[in-house]
C-alpha cells in the first residue's frame, strides 16, 4: 500500500500512474474512484453525499383559491402615490 519508488517484480501485477498524483504504484494497490480515477490506495476518497442530493417536488401553491377578480382591486390603496405629487 506504501508508494513503491523502485521497480519490483510481483507475479501477476504492473506498474500503474495515479490520475492524482503522477506516482507509480502496482496496479493490484490502486482503486478506481467515483469520477473513474485510477488512484492510489491511500488517495482514494468515496463520493460525497452532497453529489446525489434529489430535488424534491414543488407542491401546487394554492389548492382552493377564493379570491376573485372584483377583490384583488380592494387590496389597492387608491390614496397611494409614489411621486409625492398632490
Amino acid at each position: 500500500m506504501a508508494i513503491v519508488r523502485v521497480d519490483r517484480y510481483v507475479m501477476g501485477t504492473h506498474n500503474s500512474i495515479s490520475d492524482l498524483s503522477g506516482q507509480k504504484y502496482k496496479r493490484k494497490d490502486m482503486r478506481l474512484q467515483w469520477n473513474n480515477l485510477l488512484v492510489g490506495i491511500d488517495e482514494w476518497s468515496p463520493k460525497q453525499p452532497q453529489l446525489t442530493i434529489r430535488a424534491r417536488r414543488d407542491s401546487p401553491s394554492i389548492k382552493n383559491q377564493t379570491r376573485t377578480q372584483d377583490q384583488t382591486e380592494t387590496l389597492l390603496d387608491p390614496t397611494f402615490n409614489p411621486a409625492g405629487e398632490v
